[in-house]
């Protein structure tokens, strides 16, 4: 029923204690071949893996459809994927410049009338002025393996949206003479964005032109995690290639993970588009409070949709105008929810950073201080940052107040008071709700444990049904057996009743603890 989870599995064995992340990627990677590629933003702070995680993976995917980048300017991919030269045929139809000039080249060659050489000179010449460069991001994947520019995401923002199918775009340059040369481009097609990140945008994102743009994830930091990525590279490095592959994972097993790919590639070209029975029910439980709410649906149909292309062998099909499109089950809507996180205001990283030092250290050794008519525990930034050191890290005074508690206070994590026995510095309590619990997230866009599955039934009577009795449309189960309409329902229901629903609330955060350096590791 998923035969991503082979490939998960596979991929495990070099890459421990990710696999939520793996499928992620992989859904992202395979997104290049639809026509609504994925954004995926990893952030964590540098060591921990992200890079490793995303080449790893993507040394399984044709190489010819990959750049991977660890730097770029603002312009830089306007030239580095600029493949030919075309000429606007009409309205958003261009054609291979060289194929234009050509008859005409070879008209002008034959022609001896000096009026008509004029006139064919005169077309080229418009020919010519009218050229663009052709960018062409169809089935690309970008990786940035390295903390970017926020100028080169204000530069790309409107391929990110994937707004347009064919965006024009001017540069203007200076040759080595000083002359201002322009330069016309066409971006045809939209490229699967990778951004490895170990810096917080967050400040200069004052619009949320990354945070809505991308479906950002943290990777797993665990002592376990950490041990078996310890006991790897022992491995790695005390033995010879031939017993490491016979341990850990051969290269014949690496070609069948490549041969499964390729065979999923396929099946995202193939049938490009899914038929989603819980399309609507879904919708109705995304929240409608801001315009960016449509860009997250996107991005979690988009995990949607390639679940189910990966799994197609495995899922009910219809055929209707001679096309047969697979059906999405529970298991495709579950395992996409968990993937699609909500992008909050503050990250992660620093939720777990609170819960596990700073909660920790004013719980244990905050003193008591009368405030507000109340006696609470408190600790100064000072002290605070003491604690931490003891407990392993070095933690700067001013970085732990910009980077943590600032942001902490504002998301009424720490509450913040001017102290009553030295008013030139300021103390940190606990806010209320934290006294006695750890800190938590709103992890998916919907608790799909709410999810009625009388939408199922809704959908077949709205869409299906009456194409089906017309006999303009025919079902397929998963064997590829005709069926009908009721049959169909019976199978959904069935596969719905035997998949496990996930709540919106994380139990435990596995996120990253520093970024920037804010708090090193000593």
């Amino acid at each position: 029923m998923n035969v991503l989870e082979d490939i998960v599995k596979a991929c495990s064995k070099e890459i421990k204690e990710e696999e939520t992340n793996i499928k992620q990627i992989i859904l992202t990677l395979l997104s290049a071949w639809t026509n609504n590629p994925q954004n995926t933003r990893i952030l964590a702070p540098s060591g921990e893996g992200k890079t490793y995680l995303v080449t790893k993976l993507a040394e399984l995917f044709p190489q010819e459809n990959i750049t991977i980048l660890a730097k770029a300017t603002p312009q830089s991919f306007k030239y580095t994927f600029c493949s030919k030269k075309v000429i606007e045929n009409g309205t958003g139809n261009y054609q291979d410049y060289d194929i234009a000039l050509k008859p005409l080249e070879e008209q002008l060659k034959k022609t001896i009338d000096r009026e008509t050489k004029k006139e064919i000179e005169k077309q080229i010449q418009e020919l010519k002025d009218s050229v663009y460069d052709l960018v062409d991001f169809t089935n690309k994947i970008i990786v940035l393996v390295d903390s970017q520019s926020f100028e080169l995401f204000d530069s790309i923002k409107a391929t990110l949206s994937h707004d347009q199918e064919n965006l024009k775009s001017f540069s203007v340059n200076k040759s080595k003479s000083g002359t201002i040369l322009g330069q016309k481009f066409v971006i045809r097609g939209f490229p699967a964005v990778i951004y490895c990140s170990a810096k917080d945008e967050q400040k200069r994102d004052t619009t949320d032109e990354i945070n809505t743009r991308f479906n950002t994830i943290s990777l797993n930091t665990s002592p376990k995690k950490y041990r078996k990525m310890l006991e790897l590279e022992a491995i790695h490095s005390s033995l010879p290639d031939s017993i490491y592959q016979e341990e850990v994972i051969s290269e014949k097993e690496v070609e069948e993970l490549k041969e499964k790919i390729k065979q999923i590639i396929n099946y995202v070209k193939d049938f490009g588009k899914c038929c989603n029975p819980y399309g609507l029910g879904i919708q109705k439980l995304f929240r409608d409070d801001a315009g960016f709410r449509t860009r997250q649906f996107k991005i979690l149909n988009n995990n949607i949709i390639i679940h189910t292309l990966a799994n197609a062998k495995f899922r009910p099909k219809i055929i209707h105008d001679e096309i047969k499109t697979p059906i999405t089950t529970r298991l495709d809507i579950e395992e996409a929810c968990k993937l699609t996180k909500e992008p909050r205001e503050i990250q992660p990283y620093k939720i777990k950073f609170f819960n596990d030092y700073i909660r920790c250290a004013i719980l244990e050794t905050g003193k008591e201080k009368h405030l507000i008519d109340v006696d609470f525990k408190c600790l100064t930034a000072t002290e605070l940052a003491d604690y931490i050191t003891k407990k392993g890290r070095t933690a700067d005074r001013q970085k732990l107040q910009e980077s943590f508690l600032k942001p902490l206070v504002e998301h009424g994590f720490l509450d913040e008071f001017q102290d009553p026995d030295n008013r030139t510095r300021n103390i940190y309590t606990l806010a209320q709700g934290f006294l006695n619990n750890e800190a938590s997230l709103e992890s998916t866009l919907i608790d799909t444990s709410m999810l009625n599955t009388s939408c199922l039934d809704s959908f077949v009577k709205k869409f299906i049904e009456q194409r089906y009795n017309s006999e303009s449309l025919k079902i397929l189960d998963e064997n590829d057996q005709e069926i009908t309409p009721k049959e169909l329902l019976e199978l959904l229901h069935k596969i719905d009743a035997q998949t496990p629903k996930i709540t919106h609330k994380m139990g435990s955060i596995e996120a990253s603890t520093s970024i920037d350096n804010f708090c090193d590791v000593s």
